[in-house]
Order: C-alpha cells, then structure tokens, then sequence
C-alpha cells in the first residue's frame, strides 16, 4: 500500500478503490489504468495531476482541490461535485459523468470535450461561457441552470424540456436546428 504519492511520478494499474484516501496530496502525480471507485478522497489535492482511463465512480471528493488537474477518458459516474470541490482550470476529455450531481456548481469557462453526462444533475448551476462540445446531455436535469455563451455545439440533447427551460445564450451547431425545431414544435419547410 502506498502512504504517500510522490509528485511528478507515475502510477499505473493501482487498485485504490474503496481506500480511504482522505487529505492526501496528490500534486503533480500522472495515473494511467488506476481505479479510486468508491475511495474516500475528501479534502485530497490532485492539483495539477493527470489521469489517464481511471476510475472514480462512487469516490467522495467533498473538499478535494482538481485546480489545474486534466481527465482523459475517465469515469467519475455518481459522483458528488456539490460540497467545496475547486475545479478551476481542470480539463475533462471523454470522460463520463453519468449521474453525476453538478447541483449549484459552477462550471464557468470549463471545457468538457466528448464527455458523457447522461442524466446528470446540472440544476441551478452556472454554465456561463462553459464548453460542452460533442458531448452526451441525455436526460440532464437543467432545471434553473444559467447559460450564457454555452457551447452546446455537436453534443446531444435528448430528453431536455427546451418549452420550458431559458436557453437565451446558448451556442448550437447547425446539425442541432432540427432537433430544437422539432423540439420546440416548429415545422421548418424549404421554399421551393
């Protein structure tokens, strides 16, 4: 069992699910093929660290600081981001947030690149100038989320209420008109 991690060293293939892992600092580190499921990581540091396809599902991170640290194909399904998590300047790349809870979380100018987020809870957060791009919003809950220059573009809406949801200031791509049309209840028709 490893104590302490060591920063800017490499970790591969650790098994560290279910392990209390609280108020640990791991700054700097790379993980590739590491598995935190249901680990306590509360008040950890992970600034500045990479992970490489791990897997955080179920983990607690209530406190923990990700400042800097950058996600690749990892899953972090069900977990918490609600309680003091800092997630400035991290960045997530096809990674899977499935049913994940966002509720009043800021994500302000974060970027989220092909992620999966099916029915998430993203209520009441602010994704003001936040980029989703090619990512799966399947069944999100946006109940009260502020948009402002949210790039949505490429990614898939399926399940969201736009009648009654307020979309002002969201960025789509062009492939997406038909869908938010249908949507919406408008019949686009071409002259001809």
């Amino acid at each position: 069992m490893i104590h302490e991690f060591e920063p800017g060293e490499d970790y591969r293939d650790l098994d560290l699910s279910e392990m209390s892992l609280a108020h640990r600092e791991f700054d700097g580190c790379s993980f590739s093929g590491c598995s935190f499921a249901n680990a306590d990581l509360t008040g950890s540091r992970l600034n500045d660290a990479s992970f490489d396809a791990c897997d955080f599902s179920g983990s607690r991170i209530r406190g923990a600081n990700l400042f800097a640290a950058s996600f690749d194909q990892c899953k972090l399904l069900g977990v918490d981001f609600r309680d003091q998590v800092i997630l400035t300047a991290a960045s997530f790349k096809q990674c899977s947030f499935n049913y994940a809870l966002f509720r009043g979380v800021s994500l302000s100018k974060m970027t989220f690149d092909r992620c999966s987020f099916i029915e998430a809870d993203l209520s009441v957060s602010n994704l003001e100038r936040a980029t989703f791009v090619n990512c799966d919003l399947t069944g999100v809950d946006i109940t009260e989320t502020r948009f402002f220059q949210t790039d949505l573009r490429g990614s898939n809406l399926t399940g969201w209420n736009l009648k009654t949801h307020n979309l002002a200031g969201i960025i789509l791509g062009s492939d997406q008109f038909e869908y938010l049309a249908t949507e919406l209840g408008i019949q686009v028709v071409d002259i001809a």
